[in-house]
């Protein structure tokens, strides 16, 4: 039995990242914790805070496991003999296993964690009671190369015609999970009293902003600090400081240069502020270390020219093909807004200073419409403050304002095309104000930064086979026809059903032009060879 003729096409590879699916699950921690020894007695907490640090995320058959550890941080009051306050950490590990149907081994995961609720209650002067909601949104990705036909390997032919289509098409250059540490040594103002002791801080990026330079990715912004600290010159006087440090920093990415396009995605994992002595050996030093985790994905834009169709006029080819997902950009951008708010104060006594208003934005929802992605949201505030109350000098507040935005995408139309997209949400300011002794007017401007891509499919050509025509039913077909176009023809259709050239067709009537119209006459006749 002879084997089957085939024609050699030519290939050009393009990489990719394909999402292949997404998951949310949640957590619910319970624990109890026993203060260390050395802790005095917690007669009230004032505030608390948490962080969640993913440390393995392991890709198997239908199953993603997942390790990380719950950072909690407690301010709380204490007797009058042990300092008033007092600060105290822990940390609770977990575990999570997370059906995914269809991923391998050799699949990418990105976990994404926010903590919904974080509870921390008293059960006795020694024990706390932590209750959390975790929520992990993750996000299956696999890297792919095709291998796409653009032409054949011998050439195109009086008796081969090849039909080519031009796309442009997005080509992953690199996608990667990587840290990068920024430290820094600050000063004290000099209108504040050396530290005895830092009860509290929080730290928060600021404007954070991502630029492609060759080899690697520049970050840049300022990490803003809150702290509330004892006075070395009255261990009972709370003093409250703010302080804007302006941050640059930079992670290795071979791919990374000026052209590309990017998308970063950053998040702070852990930070450390200690106070330090001065050359005079008094503290007024603060050594800050913060740890920045990059999620990057980096692309390039490319134009190709793939092989769509092909016939023979002599033979029959017979093309196999398969359909390829390729995605092209739609839109990125920046959309910013401003949230307002008074927030109410405890009636705690009159209020002598704002230690720090903390914000963080939680997106739950995205509905892309005509134009348009519509985000909806929250941002959460916590306001920790000094009031003049013996029995309580130090207070705390929390408040939740929701938001609906709407962030405009040019060209999108969920009807008509499949999307995909991200969308990371962040503070670029948050300022308080005293209103009075009761009131505290919050302003925040809040950044939605968005990608959006289109996903298309395209037939790539495998393989093309060399079937010899039946002479027979050749010699019982007429040689001259008469057609007359029908809706949705073209002579590319026309020319190869009855294998005749387009510049046949054109010369034998006449044309100056390859477009026909419905209802045109043609006269084709037929020259097998």
């Amino acid at each position: 039995m002879e084997s089957a003729q085939h024609v050699e096409c030519e290939w050009q590879q393009i990489h990719v990242m394909s999402e292949k699916g997404k998951a949310v699950t949640q957590i619910t921690l319970d624990d109890d914790y026993n203060l260390a020894e050395y802790k005095p007695d917690i007669l009230k907490i004032i505030e608390e805070k948490g962080q969640v640090r993913m440390e393995e995320a392991k890709v198997e058959k239908d199953l993603v496991r997942l390790r990380g550890v719950l950072r909690f941080e407690v301010l709380y009051k204490s007797s009058k003999e042990d300092g008033h306050f007092n600060h105290l950490q822990g940390e609770i590990p977990f575990q999570e296993n997370v059906r995914m149907e269809g991923s391998e081994e050799y699949d990418m995961v990105f976990v994404v964690p926010e903590i919904e609720d974080l509870s921390i209650g008293l059960i006795n002067s020694r024990k706390l009671e932590i209750r959390s909601l975790i929520t992990l949104q993750l996000q299956l990705r696999q890297p792919a190369a095709y291998s796409l036909a653009t032409g054949l390997a011998g050439g195109e032919t009086e008796q081969v015609q090849v039909r080519r289509e031009e796309v442009t098409a997005l080509e992953l250059l690199g996608q990667k999970k990587d840290t990068s540490r920024f430290r820094s040594e600050l000063t004290l103002p000099s209108n504040k009293p050396g530290i005895q002791e830092i009860l509290w801080y929080s730290l928060q990026p600021r404007a954070l902003e991502s630029r492609m330079e060759e080899g690697r990715i520049t970050l840049s912004g300022e990490l803003l600090i809150h702290m509330t600290y004892r006075s070395s010159e009255d261990s009972e006087q709370m003093q409250c400081l703010e302080l804007a440090v302006p941050m640059q920093t930079q992670v290795d990415a071979a791919e990374a240069a000026p052209e590309v396009l990017s998308w970063v995605r950053v998040r702070l994992v852990s930070s450390d502020l200690e106070s330090a002595e001065d050359f005079d050996g008094e503290e007024r030093l603060l050594q800050l270390e913060a740890v920045l985790e990059l999620d990057y994905t980096l692309w390039q834009e490319r134009t190709l020219t793939l092989l769509q169709d092909v016939y023979a006029t002599g033979s029959d080819l017979r093309c196999t093909a398969k359909d390829v997902t390729l995605q092209q950009l739609l839109v990125k951008n920046d959309s910013r807004f401003r949230l307002n708010e008074r927030i109410a104060l405890e009636d705690g006594g009159q209020v002598m200073q704002i230690c720090s208003c903390v914000g963080t934005v939680q997106v739950e929802d995205v509905t892309p419409g005509p134009g348009r992605l519509e985000v909806s949201g929250i941002l959460k505030l916590k306001l920790l403050y000094i009031a003049a109350n013996d029995e309580m000098p130090m207070m705390a507040v929390s408040e939740t304002l929701p938001f609906n935005e709407v962030v405009e995408v040019a060209g999108l139309d969920p009807a008509k095309s499949k999307i995909s997209y991200d969308l990371e949400a962040g503070i670029d300011q948050l300022t308080t104000a005293l209103l009075d002794q009761s009131q505290v007017e919050c302003k925040a401007q809040i950044r939605l930064c968005v990608i959006v891509f289109e996903n298309y499919t395209v037939k790539n050509v495998e393989e093309i086979e060399v079937v010899p025509l039946d002479g027979e039913q050749l010699r019982t077909q007429p040689g001259m026809i008469g057609y007359i176009v029908k809706n949705g023809d073209d002579l590319w259709n026309i020319a190869k059903a009855n294998r005749v050239t387009i510049p046949q067709i054109m010369e034998l009537n006449g044309l100056t032009e390859e477009s026909v119209q419905p209802g045109n006459k043609l006269m084709i006749v037929k020259t097998i060879g």
